[in-house]
């Protein structure tokens, strides 16, 4: 069965790109895939501070804001915290091929992206906002993620459908861990052409690179 992915009508200015991994290895990245996350980091620090970065992290801002949901502090978009993190440490954190990958390849296009572990989600997905209240543990210690008004894919096989994934922090439930093979990657883009055309790009890295996390 492939992905079968929904999204709310009322979800105009988004725009999803999906990616279904299968027979992936969940172990440290190979040294080609980390010469290539150092590459992403050092280009991307030399262009934190450009026109084009900012208009773009402005326009991820702009699609994730909506009712009580600012995209702002500790809920900044994800590509945000992956900056962070190369500003402060000068290197993206690393903790396995394909997280680091999918890392890497969120801070080069500088768009939010989940990545979930197919052997604890299905593959019937559906994108909406939160519902009032409604929150999921992203972490091991427990921390909660408020998913009021926030972009949240779902995972459409139960009744009610079980959050998932956003473009902040996964859940823990969804997260991947040393014993999956089959994945899913979900971009997060605003519904504009220049916005369309780097979430393709993103797409076919991760497929091509992918491939130094199989086998």
């Amino acid at each position: 069965m492939t992905i079968q992915l929904s999204i709310c009508e009322s979800l105009s200015n988004l725009h999803v790109g999906v990616l279904e991994i299968v027979g992936v290895r969940v172990q440290p990245a190979s040294e080609a895939l980390r010469k290539y996350c150092e590459e992403v980091a050092i280009e991307a620090a030399e262009r934190f501070d450009s026109k084009e970065y900012n208009e773009q992290c402005q326009e991820v801002r702009q699609l994730l804001r909506f009712g009580r949901f600012k995209a702002s502090g500790r809920s900044k978009p994800a590509q945000e915290y992956l900056a962070g993190c190369v500003s402060r440490d000068g290197h993206l954190p690393s903790i396995n091929g394909p997280v680091d990958l999918l890392n890497a390849v969120s801070l080069q296009f500088n768009l939010p992206i989940s990545l979930l572990s197919l052997a604890k989600c299905s593959r019937r997905l559906h994108v909406s906002r939160g519902n009032a209240g409604e929150t999921y543990v992203f972490n091991s210690v427990g921390q909660t993620l408020d998913l009021t008004d926030l972009i949240t894919t779902y995972d459409a096989s139960s009744e009610p459908a079980r959050p998932v994934g956003t473009p902040i922090k996964d859940s823990l439930a969804g997260k991947i861990e040393a014993t999956d093979q089959d994945l899913v990657a979900i971009v997060y883009c605003p519904n504009s052409e220049s916005a369309r055309r780097r979430c393709d790009s993103a797409l076919e890295q991760l497929k091509t690179r992918m491939l130094h996390c199989m086998g």
